[in-house]
């Protein structure tokens, strides 16, 4: 009798941990991160790769490991309830009750709660010593579980469900959550997160945004000497110079300083831009950012013309433009440092140029001057007062003072901004 209750009891216990197997490799394998797991794979850590292809077909995994977990289970039920009724002979009702109840609570906490916090918490280490078994289950499973799939399919079409996939990968909104995450917890550098972000905005962003305006373009003329152009290229500070025929709406190609000095050395200062210009690349102002960038290196070119609605130039953006946007601001050519938005300390006043960008001046002060049709600090000026200032004079935006400092012809060149008490 006591040899027989001892089978009885090593049975059960055995089943409980099969029970637990199952109820954990269903959590492990299901709660997986499956970009953590692309990363293994690649790095051919041991188990990443058999992993993976277990989680091809989830399905069909989910299946097998059912199939075990509800064989066990019953018999679980089937050993505990003669156990019981070994140990406490007495009503069939009664000892029925007890065992369930016994078996209930056994299943729960052994065979469900201990075992899933578990995989939660080490799903992929739990997942590869697990899969050479699940891999041999799912072998000697196989004609059942086909039989279920066909059965599942039908049922979960029918009642206007999907057939279970493999996780897809992270959306956009996902993915930068996943990168502020990372920048919030240490794992990712303040830096390189912002970096990440910026290159996540392009495909977002019109490259208009970010645009020199053709207000704010320097250009030559294609008869111009290139004495004349050399002198412009040591003033302005720029590599690269577009050239236009008739007038800046008529761009026909662009100047590189490295052609202007090799003519100089050639002995060939008599000649013109025109004569030297590369081809140029033109691009809708409308277009991503991420869609000029590919133009460029698709083409080798780090000058882009940017076209409005009517084929006007409005416009242009070099690389260096678009990588700022990424890096954040760098060096010009001529190796100063760019300066957007300048603070004076003493008095709490704010120095912009006309063509700073409205995205720019926001993030500066933590209000959004974005609200209104214009991209850069001059468009806000000219969109309030609906006419060109003066030197001098003052408008109230959004609680703070902008005064203009310095105009260009028409050209707000400089502009002072102070919050308003």
């Amino acid at each position: 009798m006591e040899d027989h209750m001892t089978v009885y009891l090593i049975i059960l216990v055995l089943l409980l941990v099969l029970s637990a197997f199952f109820s954990s490799a269903e959590t492990a394998f299901l709660s997986l991160d499956r970009v953590r797991l692309e990363h293994f794979v690649r790095e051919s850590i041991p188990g990443a790769r058999r992993v993976s292809m277990l989680l091809e077909r989830p399905q069909r995994l989910l299946s097998a490991i059912l199939i075990g977990n509800n064989l066990v289970n019953t018999a679980v039920a089937a050993v505990g309830t003669v156990l019981v009724t070994k140990l406490m002979p007495g009503g069939q009702g009664e000892t029925i009750l007890i065992a369930t109840v016994i078996m209930t609570i056994l299943l729960v906490i052994l065979g469900e709660v201990v075992p899933k916090t578990l995989a939660i918490t080490h799903s992929f280490a739990i997942s590869r010593i697990y899969a050479p078994i699940l891999s041999l289950w799912s072998s000697i499973t196989r004609p059942i579980v086909a039989l279920l799939d066909v059965l599942t399919i039908l049922l979960v079409k029918t009642t206007g469900g999907e057939e279970i996939t493999t996780n897809p990968a992270l959306s956009m909104p996902e993915l930068r959550t996943a990168i502020r995450l990372g920048a919030e917890t240490g794992s990712l550098e303040t830096e390189a997160s912002e970096r990440m972000l910026g290159a996540l905005t392009l495909q977002q962003r019109q490259v208009q945004e970010i645009m020199v305006s053709r207000m704010d373009m320097i250009a030559i003329e294609e008869h111009q000497p290139l004495l004349e152009v050399s002198h412009l290229f040591s003033t302005a500070g720029f590599q690269r110079l577009p050239v236009y025929a008739n007038s800046p709406d008529e761009v026909i190609g662009y100047v590189h300083v490295s052609d202007v000095n090799a003519a100089h050395l050639e002995g060939l200062n008599n000649r013109n831009a025109g004569d030297i210009m590369r081809t140029v690349l033109f691009e809708s102002e409308l277009a991503p950012i991420a869609n000029v960038l590919d133009l460029m290196r698709t083409h080798g070119s780090y000058l882009v013309m940017l076209v409005d609605e009517f084929g006007s130039t409005s416009g242009l953006v070099t690389l260096e433009d678009i990588m700022e946007e990424v890096v954040g601001h760098m060096r010009s050519e001529s190796g100063a440092e760019i300066s957007r938005v300048t603070e004076e300390k003493k008095t709490g006043r704010f120095f912009v140029d006309g063509n700073t960008l409205l995205v720019d001046l926001s993030a500066e002060l933590s209000v959004d001057f974005t609200n209104v049709d214009a991209n850069t600090v001059a468009g806000l000026l000219l969109y309030h007062l609906r006419r060109f200032p003066k030197i001098e004079e003052s408008i109230e935006i959004q609680g703070y003072q902008f005064t203009v400092l310095e105009m260009d012809g028409r050209r707000i060149a400089r502009v002072s901004i102070s919050e308003k008490k």
